[in-house]
């Protein structure tokens, strides 16, 4: 008996441990994925604005009213003969600064909501609603943190100065903090918030609905599972919905930026009545072309940089979890 009970006890003993050792693998604190969002973030914004600065110079400079060109084509054409290709990536650290705090905060944030939504299934379908509402959270974060690198990049690109004698960056950030103060550095902030919170609103929603479409129609579970043409195709569909919603707002920020007007108005309605009044509704449109040929290939490059980074971060991290 003494025996039979000794069994029994040990049995149980083994299963207990068996229990708590499955349950330590279920409760195991989730690998870092903030930083692995933050990592691919970093690789998103250097893949986006290296694709995309050429257009994105285009549409500045159309949107300013400061320049007269045809279109996209004549621009990139008398920016080059000007300026030589170089010119073509004028305020290149501006804009990788601005892109790398935007996308870094971005994409750290908006999938980290998507996390503490379902936490269980990350690539879980969510209402449409929801997806809206994290989006445009993840653009209210955003602007601030991007705002100043924007100051500094729409003014490089206004800019007629030889590379020379053109500011650094940070010379450029001291400049404009001394001359004008902090506020300075966050004007048009408000027209900012007014681009981008709607903007990511319809750019991750936009994103995250189409992929899921796709994982459904193809019978996949997860985004690591989708062919690279795919996510390019859903990043590349997003950029130029977002951007096609916005361009009204990211006109006044331009111009707000520039210091060029609208006749140093800073409320976003005025500036806006002012556009209207001055070149018609089409003048809310400046850049729409230019935009759109930025936000295809730029956000198709930024979201495959984005889950490839992703899918190699997971792995390695999953690889040295193992080695453990």
């Amino acid at each position: 008996a003494d025996f039979r009970e000794a069994r029994a006890t040990r049995l149980h003993c083994q299963r207990r441990l068996s229990v708590l050792t499955e349950c330590s693998v279920c409760i195991r604190p989730p690998a870092p994925m903030s930083l692995v969002d933050t990592a691919s973030g970093l690789a998103g914004a250097c893949a986006c604005t290296y694709t995309g600065l050429p257009f994105d110079i285009a549409k500045v400079r159309i949107q300013s009213g400061q320049y007269q060109y045809a279109g996209v084509i004549d621009c990139l054409y008398k920016v080059g003969e000007k300026e030589g290709v170089r010119g073509w990536w004028r305020g290149l650290m501006p804009a990788l600064s601005s892109s790398m705090a935007e996308n870094m905060t971005g994409v750290t944030v908006q999938r980290a909501i998507r996390r503490q939504l379902s936490p269980h299934a990350p690539d879980a379908r969510l209402p449409v609603t929801t997806e809206l509402a994290a989006g445009a959270l993840t653009g209210f974060c955003t602007s601030i943190v991007m705002n100043p690198f924007e100051v500094i990049k729409t003014r490089i690109q206004m800019s007629n100065l030889a590379e020379a004698e053109r500011p650094s960056l940070f010379g450029a950030l001291h400049s404009v903090a001394r001359s004008e103060g902090v506020n300075g550095l966050f004007r048009g902030l408000t027209a900012l918030w007014a681009r981008d919170i709607p903007f990511n609103a319809f750019f991750f929603g936009t994103y995250e609905t189409l992929t899921t479409v796709m994982l459904r129609k193809s019978g996949l579970a997860s985004r690591d599972d989708l062919p690279s043409y795919k996510i390019c195709l859903a990043g590349g569909l997003a950029g130029v919905v977002g951007w096609t919603c916005v361009l009204p707002f990211d006109v006044v920020k331009t111009r707000l930026q520039a210091s060029v007007g609208p006749q140093g108005r800073t409320d976003i309605s005025g500036a806006i009545m002012q556009i209207v009044q001055r070149e018609g509704v089409a003048g809310l449109y400046r850049g729409w072309t230019a935009a759109v040929c930025r936000a295809f290939p730029a956000n198709a490059a930024m979201f495959l940089a984005v889950e490839t980074s992703q899918r190699i971060l997971r792995q390695m991290l999953n690889d040295k979890d193992h080695v453990r």
